[in-house]
């Protein structure tokens, strides 16, 4: 007598034959780098993180992605410089955990690309300054820099605007 008993092992045969081409399919294929879930970033607002990291400054680690020139000239105060092109070498010496790593650059575009680098990397402790120098110099945050005034230590609304990111 046939009972629906006897069909399960190759019915279990089946789905694990189909679980494994699927697999397969995902991971051996460009479909693996379709996002199903746009990705998230996590937006910080300057002043909000100027704040934030004035009071704590040991749980932040604050980069600003841009070429060393353009950092030189100008950047916000507290911020290290390292360009977006040795992120992939450097990966090894930034936190992946205990610090959040808050990356800037003159608009936020190339903080942007960078955020998704290192994310790709593993990173899941960043946070993306909002508006980048732009936005910090406007709100009257303090910036470093061979181009900012000293009497001042921060830029004045037209510098701010005209500053641009490469490539944006």
């Amino acid at each position: 007598m046939r009972t629906i008993f006897n069909d399960l092992p190759s019915f279990f045969a089946g789905i694990f034959i189909a679980a494994i081409a699927t697999t397969l399919l995902i991971y051996l294929t460009p479909l693996k780098h379709l996002n199903l879930v746009p990705p998230t970033m996590h937006e910080v607002d300057p002043m909000a993180f100027y704040k934030e990291n004035t009071a704590h400054p040991d749980q932040y680690l604050f980069i600003d992605v841009r070429t060393p020139n353009e950092y030189a000239a100008a950047h916000p105060k507290g911020a290290i410089n390292i360009p977006i092109e040795d992120l992939t070498s450097m990966q090894y010496q930034l936190p992946r955990s205990g610090k959040q790593i808050v990356l800037t650059c003159t608009t936020g575009r190339l903080a942007a690309i960078a955020y998704g680098y290192l994310e790709d990397m593993g990173f899941l402790n960043l946070l993306h300054l909002t508006g980048g120098l732009q936005q910090w110099a406007l709100d009257g945050l303090p910036v470093e820099g061979t181009s900012v005034p000293a009497s001042t230590n921060s830029l004045s609304l037209a510098v701010a605007e005209s500053l641009t990111c490469p490539g944006a």
